[in-house]
């Protein structure tokens, strides 16, 4: 069962990826960037959680800010 949730979280993102270029090199360098979270020695006095959590909302704030959703004009 704990693989489980690995597992559910892989089929919400690789559909969209597979459409959407940008969406699989956020998705990559959010990897690459947790990844060196977690292998950086400079950090090792910050909890797990927080390797998980500070990663994931630097990577959305920059990719919100470079490849913004663009809104449809008929919608209100």
């Amino acid at each position: 069962m704990s693989i489980a949730i690995y597992g559910m979280f892989l089929a919400i993102i690789i559909p969209p990826a597979r459409e959407n270029k940008i969406l699989l090199g956020i998705i990559l360098v959010s990897g690459l960037f947790s990844f060196a979270f977690s292998a950086a020695p400079l950090l090792s006095a910050i909890s797990p959680g927080f390797k998980i959590i500070i990663p994931a909302i630097l990577i959305s704030g920059v990719a919100a800010v470079l490849f913004p959703v663009k809104e449809a004009a008929d919608e209100q």
